[in-house]
């Protein structure tokens, strides 16, 4: 090969390694949904709740400010030694087995039980419970933390434990011989927390509150069936309650930042620190493999947009959702695409839970019997007996029983 050769050659390389360096433009959908994304806004139950274990006598806000400083800094610096708040300072957190999670054999049957001391709970975490009660008083929530794998999760726990107090303190009541007292107070209790779950912005959020709020419907469905009562009727959910739109917003958010911080990253291959930015380039282009994940979390908007009876319609009618990108300019972000988690069945749950709505409000409120009522997903239908209760088929599987509905213990 003589030298003209050679310089051709050379040069032809050059040029295709100057346009392997290339990446697309963010497309208008991308930058739209990553632009809904604010975490310079204030949010003084963000605060609230991210310092609610403080300890008694200090403002749970200001707790809040300083943990959100100390992630800030570990954003900025990924060597920071983050500052904890000190567990030795926090308050107490019950425990035991009135705490158990609902969806555990034999739970309901604890609460139930008379040895529950609920009023020792209630006086010996009153603080928790005050501080639960107050979070519920907001009418804004903002995440303030910016979209990552590795960002705080708010000590949801807490509430969880303080809430529980609460049903356990109904359930005291009913025991006492009081149930539409006590089923005053469930129906409070459960106006609270649909608006708190309306409020919320991330998916986790999202769904604990959601989980709380099954729970008091089926302990107020237990007690309504034992005292004979008849219920209100309870609205289905709004389309503010079921919204996806900021969580879908948040959850682009993680795969736009983990995306956007791989590009030419030292360490893309796990080779040491000293890699050639430029190589990695190559094979990865971020913002192809943006713009390509971006229909995924405006699908999640839609979904959640649909009726019950869409929705199922639109799941089972459905192939297989797929994104991709170009495997030639972006060979590691195809891959990448293709690990995008599913979100479908957590789009599920809220339809799911329309639908226990939609159950306890045909056997409380307008008596139907079984073979007269109505599945919000396909019309009539005969709900399936349980061992404690009934439910309604879907198009999803309901691991987390949000379409059944328990009548016994």
């Amino acid at each position: 090969m003589n030298r003209n050769s050679i310089y051709i050659l050379i040069s032809i390389i050059l040029v295709l390694v100057l346009l392997s360096q290339l990446d697309d433009d963010l497309s208008d959908e991308a930058k739209s949904m990553a632009a809904r994304i604010d975490t310079n806004r204030l949010s003084d139950s963000f605060l609230y709740l991210h310092g609610i274990f403080s300890k008694n006598g200090e403002n749970p806000v200001d707790t809040g400010r300083k943990l959100l400083e100390e992630y800030r800094k570990f954003e900025a610096d990924k060597n920071y030694e983050v500052v904890e708040y000190p567990d030795s300072n926090k308050i107490a957190l019950p425990k035991g087995h009135e705490f158990c999670s609902f969806s555990e054999a034999g739970c309901l049957e604890i609460l139930f039980s008379t040895e529950v001391r609920a009023g020792e709970l209630l006086e010996e975490h009153s603080v928790l419970v005050l501080r639960s009660n107050t979070f519920l008083e907001f009418d804004e929530y903002t995440t303030l933390s910016k979209p990552a794998v590795d960002e705080p999760l708010p000590p949801y726990n807490y509430i969880t434990a303080a809430e529980r107090i609460k049903v356990l303190k109904a359930i005291s009541i009913y025991n006492k011989g009081n149930a539409n007292k006590a089923l005053d107070s469930l129906s409070l209790q459960f106006t609270k927390l649909r608006k708190a779950m309306t409020l919320q912005d991330n998916l986790i959020g999202k769904l604990v509150f959601l989980a709380k709020l099954s729970e008091i419907i089926d302990v107020s469905s237990v007690i309504m069936f034992k005292a004979g009562s008849k219920s209100k009727m309870i609205p289905s959910l709004s389309q503010s309650e079921k919204s996806f739109d900021m969580i879908a917003a948040r959850e682009f958010g993680m795969s736009y930042n983990a995306f956007l911080n791989l590009d030419k990253h030292p360490e893309f291959f796990e080779m040491g620190n000293e890699f050639p930015g430029w190589l990695a380039r190559i094979v990865f282009k971020p913002n192809m493999t943006i713009n390509a994940v971006a229909p995924i979390y405006y699908r999640l908007e839609r979904l959640a947009k649909m009726t019950p009876f869409a929705f199922a319609e639109y799941i089972e009618a459905e192939e297989a959702f797929s994104p991709s990108t170009s495997k030639l300019r972006n060979y590691v972000g195809s891959i990448l695409i293709g690990l995008s988690p599913e979100f479908d069945h957590f789009v599920a749950m809220l339809f799911d839970f329309d639908v226990k709505i939609a159950l306890y409000n045909q056997i409380h409120h307008l008596e139907q019997n079984a073979e007269s009522m109505s599945n919000p997903y396909y019309g009539n239908e005969i709900p399936k007996k349980t061992g404690d209760g009934l439910c309604f088929s879907g198009p999803l599987e309901d691991k987390r029983s949000f379409r059944c509905l328990k009548l016994k213990l």
